[in-house]
């Protein structure tokens, strides 16, 4: 096998391996009080704690989409990290998930209902 394949087949090898083991992290899909369920309705990205009100807008209006890859360049730049903040219909429970530095977006969507609302970032 000639050197230039071998790097090739070695970088590619590499590449497959670091994004099957990227991390996801995800945001309950309901949260539980006083024995009653409520389901997730609203997320927000943040660069910086949540209380800095340093919110991300979506990549469109029409998609529930952040793309990460500025944000996460400042957020090192300034140690910090980035945070999905997920909300709950009916409660002011919140819940918020620090995220991994190597993700690359954040998104939510509905599932077969508008009751099934779903957030992660990968």
């Amino acid at each position: 096998m000639s050197w230039s394949k071998a790097l090739f087949l070695s970088s590619v090898a590499l590449f497959f391996s670091s994004t099957a083991f990227a991390e996801k992290v995800n945001c309950p899909a309901f949260v539980k009080d006083s024995n009653k369920t409520y389901p997730m309705n609203l997320i927000d990205v943040f660069v910086g704690p949540p209380e800095e009100r340093a919110s991300l807008l979506p990549d469109t209006d029409e998609e529930m989409t952040w793309t990460l890859k500025d944000s996460q360049d400042y957020a090192r730049a300034h140690n910090t990290s980035i945070f999905l903040v997920c909300r709950y219909k009916g409660t002011n429970k919140k819940a918020t998930v620090k995220v991994p530095k190597t993700a690359q977006k954040c998104s939510g969507w509905y599932g077969y209902s508008k009751d099934e609302f779903y957030a992660a970032c990968e």
